[in-house]
């Protein structure tokens, strides 16, 4: 047994990977990986497979590559998640901010160096399963300003009976500012809370997920989420500050 396999619990024989990429070898890479660590890999080479795949075996999360054979990652990952809300790992062979940011805006949870160690990969994929995870221990909400509801036992959020589509790290984000009730939530905050042990993880990142996050609730008529400058963030109420 190779070092890093000392990270391997008995809860990941329950779970299943897809892993959509292009390239064979890189998958077989992957799915080693995954199949070390006692996880269930499930593969596609196209995006038309990989649409198939997460209907027909659904998938706990999906690992994508840059490209498939018929078209990028940014192009898949919204059509994944138009289908089915799933956590994805996005893998950049050319992790830039330009890059990174792209694979989020697509729809992407997390995005790693497609030239991984074993170890990391399954980090941020226990990371994301956690977000996205079982049952929260932390009772509902109750009515917050403007109509929100945050439930997260059953990890929905509602304004006024309807119900926002977020991704696993939105929801997570929208939990820890809005239980804080028009308090601030600090970036340091944030940051640790939805990418523990990521001491790569930036404000740019977080501000990308948190602008998704601001849109969706604005188009379902809420006021959105106030930007407290060098601070961090808050829930906003009518006539607050715009978001920045």
């Amino acid at each position: 047994m190779v070092a890093w396999q000392g990270l391997v619990r008995v809860a990941d024989a329950r779970i299943r990977v897809l892993v959509a990429h292009g390239d064979p070898a890189r998958v077989g890479e992957i799915v080693h990986v995954l199949g070390e660590a006692g996880m269930e890999a499930v593969t596609a080479y196209r995006g038309a497979a990989a649409l198939a795949r997460v209907a027909d075996e659904a998938p706990d999360l999906v690992i994508v590559g840059e490209r498939l054979g018929d078209g990028p990652a940014v192009e898949l990952i919204p059509r994944i998640l138009g289908r089915v809300r799933l956590p994805i790992l996005a893998l950049s062979a050319r992790p830039d901010d330009r890059a990174v940011v792209a694979l989020l805006d697509a729809g992407a949870d997390d995005v790693i160096n497609a030239a991984f160690r074993p170890p990391e990969l399954l980090a941020r994929l226990r990371a994301l399963l956690r977000r996205a995870g079982g049952p929260s221990q932390t009772p509902p909400s109750g009515p917050l300003p403007d109509g929100l509801l945050v439930d997260p036992g059953r990890r929905e959020a509602r304004i006024r009976e309807q119900r926002l589509a977020l991704t696993p790290t939105e929801f997570e984000l929208l939990v820890l500012i809005a239980l804080r009730r028009g308090d601030v939530v600090d970036h340091r905050t944030l940051l640790r809370a939805v990418w523990p042990g990521r001491p790569d993880a930036d404000a740019d990142l977080l501000r990308t997920h948190l602008t998704h996050l601001n849109a969706k609730l604005i188009g379902a008529g809420h006021p959105g989420l106030r930007n407290v400058r060098s601070t961090g963030y808050a829930l906003r109420v009518t006539g607050a500050e715009s978001f920045r």
